[in-house]
Protein backbone atom coordinates (compact mmCIF):
# COMPACT_ATOMS: atom_id res chain seq x y z
CA UNK A 1 0.00 0.00 0.00
CA UNK A 2 3.13 2.35 0.85
CA UNK A 3 4.25 1.44 -2.73
CA UNK A 4 1.18 2.30 -3.95
CA UNK A 5 0.81 5.77 -2.08
CA UNK A 6 4.14 6.66 -3.49
CA UNK A 7 3.57 5.76 -7.61
CA UNK A 8 0.25 7.83 -6.85
CA UNK A 9 1.97 10.50 -5.48
CA UNK A 10 4.74 10.93 -8.10
CA UNK A 11 1.93 10.86 -10.84
CA UNK A 12 0.36 13.66 -9.46
CA UNK A 13 3.97 15.67 -8.97
CA UNK A 14 5.31 18.56 -11.67
CA UNK A 15 8.48 16.11 -12.93
CA UNK A 16 6.33 13.47 -13.70
CA UNK A 17 3.79 15.63 -15.91
CA UNK A 18 6.98 16.89 -18.00
CA UNK A 19 8.42 13.69 -18.17
CA UNK A 20 5.05 11.68 -19.43
CA UNK A 21 4.56 15.29 -21.99
CA UNK A 22 7.75 14.69 -23.28
CA UNK A 23 7.83 10.85 -23.97
CA UNK A 24 4.04 10.28 -24.01
CA UNK A 25 4.63 9.60 -28.58
CA UNK A 26 7.43 7.16 -27.79
CA UNK A 27 7.56 3.43 -27.17
CA UNK A 28 9.46 4.47 -23.73
CA UNK A 29 6.73 5.77 -21.58
CA UNK A 30 4.46 2.67 -22.42
CA UNK A 31 7.21 0.48 -21.11
CA UNK A 32 7.39 2.45 -18.14
CA UNK A 33 3.64 2.10 -17.60
CA UNK A 34 3.95 -1.80 -17.49
CA UNK A 35 7.02 -1.98 -15.59
CA UNK A 36 5.20 0.04 -12.50
CA UNK A 37 1.74 -1.98 -13.31
CA UNK A 38 4.23 -5.32 -12.59
CA UNK A 39 5.58 -3.81 -9.52
CA UNK A 40 2.54 -3.07 -8.04
CA UNK A 41 0.68 -6.89 -8.86
CA UNK A 42 4.31 -7.78 -7.17
CA UNK A 43 3.66 -6.57 -4.15
CA UNK A 44 0.00 -7.02 -3.93
CA UNK A 45 0.86 -11.09 -4.81
CA UNK A 46 3.35 -11.23 -2.27
CA UNK A 47 0.48 -9.67 0.13
CA UNK A 48 -1.76 -12.75 -0.40
CA UNK A 49 0.91 -14.64 0.31
CA UNK A 50 2.21 -13.07 3.39
CA UNK A 51 -1.71 -12.99 4.57
CA UNK A 52 -2.28 -16.99 3.52
CA UNK A 53 0.67 -18.08 5.52
CA UNK A 54 -0.72 -15.83 8.35
CA UNK A 55 -3.71 -17.67 8.59
CA UNK A 56 -2.27 -20.86 8.06
CA UNK A 57 -0.32 -20.33 11.54
CA UNK A 58 -3.25 -19.97 13.15
CA UNK A 59 -5.79 -23.29 14.19
CA UNK A 60 -9.09 -23.71 15.25
CA UNK A 61 -10.86 -27.03 16.18
CA UNK A 62 -13.98 -27.61 17.67
CA UNK A 63 -13.89 -30.88 20.14
CA UNK A 64 -17.27 -30.55 20.89
CA UNK A 65 -19.79 -32.92 18.00
CA UNK A 66 -21.64 -31.15 15.20
CA UNK A 67 -25.14 -32.28 16.22
CA UNK A 68 -26.62 -32.31 19.75
CA UNK A 69 -30.06 -33.88 21.15
CA UNK A 70 -29.43 -31.31 23.99
CA UNK A 71 -30.60 -27.98 24.20
CA UNK A 72 -28.37 -26.26 26.64
CA UNK A 73 -24.45 -27.71 26.66
CA UNK A 74 -20.79 -26.51 26.52
CA UNK A 75 -19.04 -25.83 22.94
CA UNK A 76 -15.21 -27.01 23.67
CA UNK A 77 -12.43 -25.53 21.13
CA UNK A 78 -8.60 -25.99 20.79
CA UNK A 79 -6.59 -22.86 19.86
CA UNK A 80 -3.25 -23.95 18.09
CA UNK A 81 -0.93 -21.01 16.72
CA UNK A 82 2.91 -20.78 16.36
CA UNK A 83 2.99 -16.88 17.59
CA UNK A 84 1.67 -15.39 21.02
CA UNK A 85 -1.97 -15.25 20.72
CA UNK A 86 -3.34 -10.89 21.38
CA UNK A 87 -7.00 -11.89 21.10
CA UNK A 88 -10.01 -14.07 20.96
CA UNK A 89 -13.59 -13.53 20.63
CA UNK A 90 -16.40 -16.00 19.69
CA UNK A 91 -19.78 -14.46 18.76
CA UNK A 92 -17.96 -10.93 19.31
CA UNK A 93 -17.92 -11.46 22.80
CA UNK A 94 -13.76 -11.52 24.12
CA UNK A 95 -12.59 -14.45 25.95
CA UNK A 96 -9.39 -14.56 28.70
CA UNK A 97 -6.55 -16.50 28.27
CA UNK A 98 -3.06 -16.95 30.20
CA UNK A 99 -1.20 -14.12 28.04
CA UNK A 100 1.49 -15.14 25.57
CA UNK A 101 -0.06 -18.68 25.56
CA UNK A 102 0.09 -20.06 21.98
CA UNK A 103 -1.93 -23.06 22.82
CA UNK A 104 -5.54 -22.57 24.56
CA UNK A 105 -8.32 -24.67 25.22
CA UNK A 106 -11.78 -23.03 25.85
CA UNK A 107 -15.08 -23.92 27.17
CA UNK A 108 -18.13 -21.58 25.44
CA UNK A 109 -22.09 -22.04 27.66
CA UNK A 110 -24.68 -22.50 25.40
CA UNK A 111 -28.00 -22.43 24.75
CA UNK A 112 -29.34 -23.35 21.36
CA UNK A 113 -32.05 -23.01 19.28
CA UNK A 114 -33.85 -25.63 17.07
CA UNK A 115 -31.79 -26.49 13.60
CA UNK A 116 -28.39 -24.96 12.95
CA UNK A 117 -26.51 -22.79 15.53
CA UNK A 118 -23.44 -20.93 14.09
CA UNK A 119 -20.31 -19.17 16.46
CA UNK A 120 -18.05 -17.34 14.71
CA UNK A 121 -14.40 -17.66 16.12
CA UNK A 122 -11.80 -14.69 15.64
CA UNK A 123 -8.18 -14.95 16.80
CA UNK A 124 -5.04 -12.88 16.49
CA UNK A 125 -1.63 -12.93 17.07
CA UNK A 126 1.22 -10.96 16.37
CA UNK A 127 2.18 -12.64 13.05
CA UNK A 128 -1.70 -12.54 11.71
CA UNK A 129 -5.29 -13.04 12.08
CA UNK A 130 -8.00 -15.55 11.78
CA UNK A 131 -11.73 -16.46 11.57
CA UNK A 132 -13.78 -19.38 11.46
CA UNK A 133 -17.15 -20.43 11.61
CA UNK A 134 -17.90 -23.51 13.85
CA UNK A 135 -21.52 -25.15 13.83
CA UNK A 136 -23.80 -27.12 16.18
CA UNK A 137 -27.12 -28.52 14.71
CA UNK A 138 -29.80 -28.80 17.71
CA UNK A 139 -31.46 -31.79 16.32
CA UNK A 140 -34.86 -31.51 17.66
CA UNK A 141 -38.14 -34.10 15.99
CA UNK A 142 -39.66 -30.81 14.15
CA UNK A 143 -36.52 -29.61 12.88
CA UNK A 144 -35.50 -33.81 11.38
CA UNK A 145 -39.33 -33.57 10.48
CA UNK A 146 -38.23 -30.38 8.28
CA UNK A 147 -35.43 -31.46 6.98
CA UNK A 148 -36.60 -34.95 5.79
CA UNK A 149 -39.45 -33.12 3.84
CA UNK A 150 -37.45 -30.41 2.46
CA UNK A 151 -38.52 -26.44 0.91
CA UNK A 152 -41.75 -26.07 1.25
CA UNK A 153 -41.82 -25.12 -2.49
CA UNK A 154 -40.44 -27.59 -4.96
CA UNK A 155 -40.74 -26.88 -9.00
CA UNK A 156 -40.22 -29.98 -10.98
CA UNK A 157 -39.37 -29.77 -15.10
CA UNK A 158 -39.46 -31.70 -17.00
CA UNK A 159 -38.39 -31.42 -20.99
CA UNK A 160 -38.76 -33.97 -23.67
CA UNK A 161 -37.80 -34.62 -27.36
CA UNK A 162 -39.40 -37.52 -28.71
CA UNK A 163 -39.65 -39.40 -32.36
CA UNK A 164 -42.35 -41.53 -33.39
CA UNK A 165 -42.88 -44.10 -35.59
CA UNK A 166 -46.49 -44.47 -36.07
CA UNK A 167 -48.36 -41.31 -35.30
CA UNK A 168 -51.74 -42.08 -36.35
CA UNK A 169 -51.69 -45.52 -34.93
CA UNK A 170 -52.56 -47.39 -37.88
CA UNK A 171 -52.60 -51.30 -38.61
CA UNK A 172 -49.49 -52.59 -40.02
CA UNK A 173 -50.88 -52.87 -43.86
CA UNK A 174 -51.15 -49.14 -43.71
CA UNK A 175 -48.77 -46.56 -44.48
CA UNK A 176 -46.80 -44.93 -41.26
CA UNK A 177 -46.48 -41.37 -40.45
CA UNK A 178 -43.45 -40.68 -38.10
CA UNK A 179 -43.65 -37.51 -36.40
CA UNK A 180 -41.18 -35.51 -33.53
CA UNK A 181 -42.55 -34.05 -30.88
CA UNK A 182 -41.17 -31.89 -28.20
CA UNK A 183 -42.80 -31.61 -25.02
CA UNK A 184 -42.81 -29.30 -21.69
CA UNK A 185 -43.88 -30.47 -18.01
CA UNK A 186 -44.15 -28.27 -14.92
CA UNK A 187 -45.21 -29.55 -11.48
CA UNK A 188 -45.27 -27.31 -8.90
CA UNK A 189 -46.16 -27.44 -5.18
CA UNK A 190 -46.24 -26.07 -2.13
CA UNK A 191 -46.36 -27.56 1.01
CA UNK A 192 -48.24 -25.91 4.51
CA UNK A 193 -47.28 -27.65 7.64
CA UNK A 194 -49.87 -27.83 10.06
CA UNK A 195 -48.77 -30.12 12.27
CA UNK A 196 -45.53 -32.26 13.28
CA UNK A 197 -47.22 -35.39 11.08
CA UNK A 198 -49.69 -33.16 9.06
CA UNK A 199 -49.38 -31.11 5.66
CA UNK A 200 -51.49 -29.76 3.05
CA UNK A 201 -50.00 -29.05 -0.65
CA UNK A 202 -51.23 -27.14 -3.16
CA UNK A 203 -49.99 -28.74 -6.32
CA UNK A 204 -50.29 -28.10 -10.03
CA UNK A 205 -49.62 -29.77 -13.28
CA UNK A 206 -49.15 -27.94 -16.87
CA UNK A 207 -48.06 -30.12 -19.99
CA UNK A 208 -48.24 -28.71 -23.98
CA UNK A 209 -46.47 -30.44 -26.34
CA UNK A 210 -45.66 -29.19 -30.44
CA UNK A 211 -44.96 -31.67 -33.07
CA UNK A 212 -42.40 -30.48 -35.35
CA UNK A 213 -44.16 -31.59 -38.65
CA UNK A 214 -47.30 -29.34 -39.38
CA UNK A 215 -49.24 -31.74 -40.58
CA UNK A 216 -50.06 -33.46 -37.15
CA UNK A 217 -50.96 -29.69 -35.76
CA UNK A 218 -54.18 -30.96 -34.71
CA UNK A 219 -52.79 -34.06 -32.48
CA UNK A 220 -50.80 -31.27 -29.45
CA UNK A 221 -52.59 -31.45 -26.29
CA UNK A 222 -52.36 -28.62 -23.45
CA UNK A 223 -52.85 -30.27 -20.09
CA UNK A 224 -53.90 -28.61 -16.57
CA UNK A 225 -54.55 -29.77 -13.72
CA UNK A 226 -54.48 -28.26 -10.01
CA UNK A 227 -55.37 -30.16 -6.65
CA UNK A 228 -55.47 -29.43 -2.93
CA UNK A 229 -54.10 -32.60 -0.90
CA UNK A 230 -54.14 -33.29 3.17
CA UNK A 231 -51.40 -35.55 3.85
CA UNK A 232 -50.95 -36.98 7.33
CA UNK A 233 -47.84 -39.40 7.97
CA UNK A 234 -46.18 -41.88 10.28
CA UNK A 235 -49.69 -43.56 10.42
CA UNK A 236 -50.50 -47.55 11.49
CA UNK A 237 -51.48 -47.50 7.42
CA UNK A 238 -48.57 -45.42 6.19
CA UNK A 239 -48.91 -41.90 4.64
CA UNK A 240 -52.36 -41.15 4.16
CA UNK A 241 -53.44 -38.62 1.38
CA UNK A 242 -57.20 -37.31 0.38
CA UNK A 243 -57.08 -34.94 -2.11
CA UNK A 244 -59.41 -33.04 -4.24
CA UNK A 245 -58.37 -31.86 -7.88
CA UNK A 246 -59.43 -30.73 -11.22
CA UNK A 247 -58.27 -31.15 -14.74
CA UNK A 248 -58.57 -29.67 -18.17
CA UNK A 249 -57.49 -30.72 -21.34
CA UNK A 250 -57.34 -28.70 -25.08
CA UNK A 251 -56.41 -29.99 -28.46
CA UNK A 252 -55.19 -27.57 -31.15
CA UNK A 253 -57.73 -27.27 -33.78
CA UNK A 254 -56.55 -25.94 -37.19
CA UNK A 255 -57.59 -24.15 -38.41
CA UNK A 256 -59.89 -22.49 -35.82
CA UNK A 257 -63.17 -23.55 -34.92
CA UNK A 258 -66.03 -22.22 -33.06
CA UNK A 259 -65.97 -24.41 -30.43
CA UNK A 260 -65.33 -23.78 -26.59
CA UNK A 261 -61.78 -22.79 -26.46
CA UNK A 262 -59.15 -23.59 -23.65
CA UNK A 263 -58.88 -21.23 -20.57
CA UNK A 264 -55.23 -21.14 -21.13
CA UNK A 265 -54.69 -21.26 -24.64
CA UNK A 266 -56.72 -19.66 -27.49
CA UNK A 267 -55.49 -21.46 -29.92
CA UNK A 268 -56.51 -24.68 -28.23
CA UNK A 269 -60.15 -25.93 -28.06
CA UNK A 270 -61.28 -27.06 -25.09
CA UNK A 271 -62.00 -31.22 -25.02
CA UNK A 272 -62.41 -32.70 -21.34
CA UNK A 273 -62.84 -31.50 -17.54
CA UNK A 274 -62.79 -33.54 -14.71
CA UNK A 275 -62.70 -33.51 -11.27
CA UNK A 276 -61.08 -36.41 -9.39
CA UNK A 277 -61.21 -37.10 -6.17
CA UNK A 278 -58.58 -39.11 -4.37
CA UNK A 279 -57.45 -41.49 -1.67
CA UNK A 280 -54.00 -42.96 -0.87
CA UNK A 281 -51.61 -44.19 1.07
CA UNK A 282 -47.99 -45.51 1.36
CA UNK A 283 -46.21 -47.64 3.73
CA UNK A 284 -42.45 -48.55 3.78
CA UNK A 285 -41.91 -51.89 6.07
CA UNK A 286 -38.57 -52.37 5.28
CA UNK A 287 -35.67 -50.84 3.74
CA UNK A 288 -36.16 -51.53 0.11
CA UNK A 289 -39.92 -52.74 0.20
CA UNK A 290 -43.06 -50.76 0.59
CA UNK A 291 -46.41 -50.91 -0.58
CA UNK A 292 -48.90 -48.52 -1.57
CA UNK A 293 -52.66 -48.40 -2.74
CA UNK A 294 -54.95 -45.51 -4.16
CA UNK A 295 -58.46 -44.95 -5.04
CA UNK A 296 -60.09 -42.90 -7.51
CA UNK A 297 -63.18 -41.01 -8.76
CA UNK A 298 -63.50 -39.19 -11.42
CA UNK A 299 -66.68 -36.98 -12.86
CA UNK A 300 -65.90 -36.53 -16.51
CA UNK A 301 -66.93 -34.11 -18.81
CA UNK A 302 -66.37 -34.37 -22.72
CA UNK A 303 -66.70 -31.35 -24.80
CA UNK A 304 -69.77 -31.74 -27.26
CA UNK A 305 -70.42 -35.40 -26.26
CA UNK A 306 -73.27 -36.19 -23.34
CA UNK A 307 -72.54 -40.34 -24.11
CA UNK A 308 -68.84 -40.01 -23.39
CA UNK A 309 -69.30 -37.55 -19.95
CA UNK A 310 -70.01 -39.69 -16.70
CA UNK A 311 -68.09 -41.38 -13.63
CA UNK A 312 -65.00 -43.59 -13.54
CA UNK A 313 -63.52 -45.11 -10.16
CA UNK A 314 -60.21 -46.67 -10.17
CA UNK A 315 -58.21 -48.80 -7.31
CA UNK A 316 -54.55 -49.23 -8.36
CA UNK A 317 -51.92 -51.43 -5.77
CA UNK A 318 -48.37 -51.61 -6.08
CA UNK A 319 -45.37 -53.62 -4.52
CA UNK A 320 -42.02 -52.27 -4.14
CA UNK A 321 -39.13 -54.87 -3.12
CA UNK A 322 -35.49 -55.81 -3.63
CA UNK A 323 -35.07 -59.29 -5.30
CA UNK A 324 -31.90 -60.55 -5.65
CA UNK A 325 -30.34 -56.86 -4.93
CA UNK A 326 -32.72 -55.69 -7.58
CA UNK A 327 -35.57 -53.12 -6.92
CA UNK A 328 -38.47 -54.82 -8.26
CA UNK A 329 -42.23 -52.95 -8.50
CA UNK A 330 -45.13 -54.62 -9.26
CA UNK A 331 -48.57 -52.98 -9.70
CA UNK A 332 -52.03 -53.84 -10.57
CA UNK A 333 -55.34 -51.00 -11.58
CA UNK A 334 -58.62 -51.92 -11.91
CA UNK A 335 -60.58 -49.21 -13.46
CA UNK A 336 -64.48 -49.23 -13.89
CA UNK A 337 -66.18 -46.38 -16.15
CA UNK A 338 -69.86 -45.37 -15.94
CA UNK A 339 -70.84 -43.28 -19.01
CA UNK A 340 -73.86 -41.48 -19.92
CA UNK A 341 -74.30 -43.53 -23.30
CA UNK A 342 -75.99 -46.72 -23.48
CA UNK A 343 -73.02 -49.10 -24.56
CA UNK A 344 -69.91 -46.50 -23.48
CA UNK A 345 -69.50 -48.66 -20.24
CA UNK A 346 -66.08 -50.12 -20.05
CA UNK A 347 -64.00 -52.24 -17.36
CA UNK A 348 -60.33 -52.32 -17.73
CA UNK A 349 -57.41 -54.46 -15.92
CA UNK A 350 -53.69 -53.60 -15.95
CA UNK A 351 -50.58 -54.69 -14.57
CA UNK A 352 -47.33 -53.42 -14.21
CA UNK A 353 -43.79 -54.87 -14.23
CA UNK A 354 -40.40 -52.85 -13.36
CA UNK A 355 -37.20 -53.94 -12.67
CA UNK A 356 -34.59 -51.04 -12.08
CA UNK A 357 -30.81 -52.25 -12.17
CA UNK A 358 -28.14 -49.45 -10.86
CA UNK A 359 -24.87 -49.81 -13.12
CA UNK A 360 -22.69 -47.12 -11.12
CA UNK A 361 -24.39 -43.85 -12.02
CA UNK A 362 -26.83 -44.93 -14.38
CA UNK A 363 -29.87 -46.73 -13.56
CA UNK A 364 -30.81 -49.31 -15.50
CA UNK A 365 -34.79 -49.83 -15.53
CA UNK A 366 -36.86 -52.72 -17.73
CA UNK A 367 -40.99 -52.17 -18.01
CA UNK A 368 -43.99 -54.27 -19.15
CA UNK A 369 -47.57 -52.54 -18.69
CA UNK A 370 -50.10 -55.18 -20.01
CA UNK A 371 -53.77 -53.83 -20.33
CA UNK A 372 -57.22 -54.68 -21.44
CA UNK A 373 -60.47 -52.64 -21.86
CA UNK A 374 -63.87 -54.48 -22.62
CA UNK A 375 -67.21 -52.90 -23.13
CA UNK A 376 -69.62 -53.75 -20.52
CA UNK A 377 -72.43 -54.14 -22.68
CA UNK A 378 -72.23 -55.52 -26.35
CA UNK A 379 -73.15 -52.61 -29.18
CA UNK A 380 -75.70 -54.10 -31.75
CA UNK A 381 -73.88 -52.23 -34.52
CA UNK A 382 -70.57 -54.38 -33.64
CA UNK A 383 -70.27 -57.66 -33.60
CA UNK A 384 -69.98 -58.48 -29.71
CA UNK A 385 -68.39 -56.82 -26.97
CA UNK A 386 -65.49 -54.18 -28.31
CA UNK A 387 -62.10 -55.84 -26.39
CA UNK A 388 -58.68 -54.14 -26.66
CA UNK A 389 -55.78 -55.46 -25.53
CA UNK A 390 -52.35 -53.50 -24.90
CA UNK A 391 -48.57 -54.21 -24.14
CA UNK A 392 -45.67 -51.92 -23.98
CA UNK A 393 -41.91 -52.78 -23.35
CA UNK A 394 -40.01 -50.15 -22.35
CA UNK A 395 -36.35 -49.74 -21.60
CA UNK A 396 -34.86 -46.67 -19.67
CA UNK A 397 -31.17 -45.28 -18.63
CA UNK A 398 -31.11 -42.47 -16.03
CA UNK A 399 -28.10 -41.12 -15.22
CA UNK A 400 -28.25 -38.05 -12.08
CA UNK A 401 -25.79 -35.41 -13.72
CA UNK A 402 -26.24 -33.36 -10.09
CA UNK A 403 -28.47 -33.64 -7.54
CA UNK A 404 -31.14 -31.53 -9.35
CA UNK A 405 -30.57 -32.43 -12.68
CA UNK A 406 -31.26 -35.95 -14.24
CA UNK A 407 -31.07 -36.98 -17.84
CA UNK A 408 -33.19 -39.97 -19.29
CA UNK A 409 -33.21 -42.03 -22.34
CA UNK A 410 -36.42 -44.17 -22.98
CA UNK A 411 -36.97 -46.81 -26.01
CA UNK A 412 -40.61 -48.08 -25.86
CA UNK A 413 -42.92 -50.89 -28.25
CA UNK A 414 -46.23 -50.61 -28.20
CA UNK A 415 -48.82 -53.14 -29.44
CA UNK A 416 -52.16 -53.71 -29.26
CA UNK A 417 -54.56 -55.94 -30.39
CA UNK A 418 -58.51 -55.38 -30.58
CA UNK A 419 -61.61 -57.48 -31.99
CA UNK A 420 -62.57 -54.00 -34.39
CA UNK A 421 -60.72 -53.46 -37.71
CA UNK A 422 -58.71 -50.65 -37.80
CA UNK A 423 -57.83 -50.72 -33.59
CA UNK A 424 -54.71 -52.96 -34.08
CA UNK A 425 -51.49 -50.99 -34.23
CA UNK A 426 -47.62 -51.10 -33.28
CA UNK A 427 -45.32 -47.95 -32.39
CA UNK A 428 -41.56 -47.51 -31.37
CA UNK A 429 -40.77 -44.23 -29.89
CA UNK A 430 -37.76 -43.03 -28.45
CA UNK A 431 -37.43 -40.22 -26.22
CA UNK A 432 -35.01 -37.73 -24.31
CA UNK A 433 -36.03 -36.35 -21.03
CA UNK A 434 -34.04 -33.62 -19.42
CA UNK A 435 -35.54 -33.33 -15.29
CA UNK A 436 -34.84 -30.43 -13.36
CA UNK A 437 -35.90 -30.06 -9.65
CA UNK A 438 -36.40 -26.85 -7.83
Amino acid sequence: MTLFFQINHYKNSESYYFLEKFFKNTKLVVSMKKLLLFIFALVLSSQSSLCAKDEAEILIFSLSPERVKEQKGVLKLQISTFSPIQKITVRGKQKKFASGASLVWLKIPYVLKPGINTFEVYVKTKLGEAKQIIRSVYETPSFLNKLKLGDPFQLISILGYANNDNIDKVEDNQTKSSAVTSSVLFVPSYRFDIFEDSSIFIRGVLMADQHHNGEFESKEVLFKQISLEWEERAGWIGDLTLSLGTNEAGTRDVPESTSPRDSFSKKHKRATRDIIYTLKSKKTLEKGTSWNWQIDRKKKSVEGSNDDSGFSNTFNLGYVTPIFGVKTTFGGTLEDTNLNGTYKDTTAYKTKLKIDYPISKISFGLQHDFSQTEDKKADPDLDGKTKNRNQVYTLSLNYPAAAWCIFGLTQKHEKQSSNIIGKSYKINSTQIQAIIIY
